[in-house]
């Protein structure tokens, strides 16, 4: 199959008879294959056993919507790290208000000096953060210990593909406060065995839960809206600011290259 999808096709079979018209294949591709949602990531940390009474880290908790949606779903107690002030101001103010904040706790922290004792949680819930971490070594032992020794990690990522091109990856990375390093799956494969976690499971989503986003809520306007900025960036930098104009550009590619395959999602389940 690889031979048939790379071989150079030629002017006959580019222009010849199909047996099928343009618009047979528009509707063919039109068709959902039925993506599951981000929410299913959900369903997979369920699936490590947390119940009401554990203890949860969620690392790089940003705003503290995803703790707060553990500790509602599981009836867990959940410890929300991030690095960032503001998004700690946020998630204390909106824990705060929430019907179960009495459950979670906002913390400022970093993954690499964890503000918590060793082996305190059952679980430690890691979403789309880890491209942030310079050292990831130091990271993942920091996972490890505060971790219980029959505890597990669920981590959710972004990786390059093959067909991600080095300039691609730099202008990204460079965007996007991303470390490049980080998108290599290999590296972070062998980082996270050498911290003493067993990799129990990797589902390969690629870009299932963008085409559910893509399907049900924002159509096609993320790649309309990287043409314009690619062609006007002077415009955009006047009116956004630099630092904005590039985040902004670096999401929609991001978004775009998950699309066609340069980058693709992956959730690991780690065991200690």
């Amino acid at each position: 199959m690889t031979d048939d999808l790379t071989r150079p096709i030629t002017n006959e079979e580019m222009y010849g008879d199909w047996g099928v018209d343009w618009d047979d294949l528009v509707a063919i591709a039109d068709r959902s294959v039925e993506p599951r949602s981000r929410t299913s990531i959900y369903d997979t940390f369920g699936g490590l056993g947390v119940t009401e009474g554990d203890d949860v880290l969620d690392i790089g908790g940003r705003d503290g919507a995803q703790a707060l949606e553990l500790a509602e779903r599981f009836g867990c107690r959940v410890l929300s790290v991030d690095p960032v002030r503001a998004n700690v101001e946020l998630a204390r103010a909106d824990i705060a208000d929430h019907d179960y904040g009495h459950l979670v706790e906002s913390r400022l922290g970093e993954i690499g000096d964890i503000p918590a004792s060793d082996a305190v949680f059952d679980a430690i819930f890691s979403r789309d953060m880890m491209g942030h971490v310079a050292d990831l070594d130091r990271a993942m032992s920091e996972c490890r210990r505060v971790l219980r020794p029959t505890g597990a990690m669920l981590v959710h990522d972004v990786f390059a593909t093959p067909l991600l091109e080095a300039n691609e990856q730099a202008r990204l990375c460079a965007d996007l406060a991303q470390i490049p390093e980080r998108l290599d799956g290999d590296d972070f494969e062998a980082t996270v065995v050498a911290a003493g976690f067993a990799i129990e499971a990797r589902e390969t989503l690629g870009s299932e839960w963008l085409e559910h986003l893509l399907e049900n809520e924002d159509a096609e306007r993320r790649l309309l809206r990287a043409s314009r900025l690619h062609r006007r960036p002077e415009r955009f930098i006047a009116e956004m600011g630099l630092i904005p104009y590039r985040v902004f550009r670096g999401n929609n590619l991001w978004t775009i290259y998950k699309m066609i395959g340069k980058l693709e999602d992956r959730v690991y389940v780690l065991r200690a």
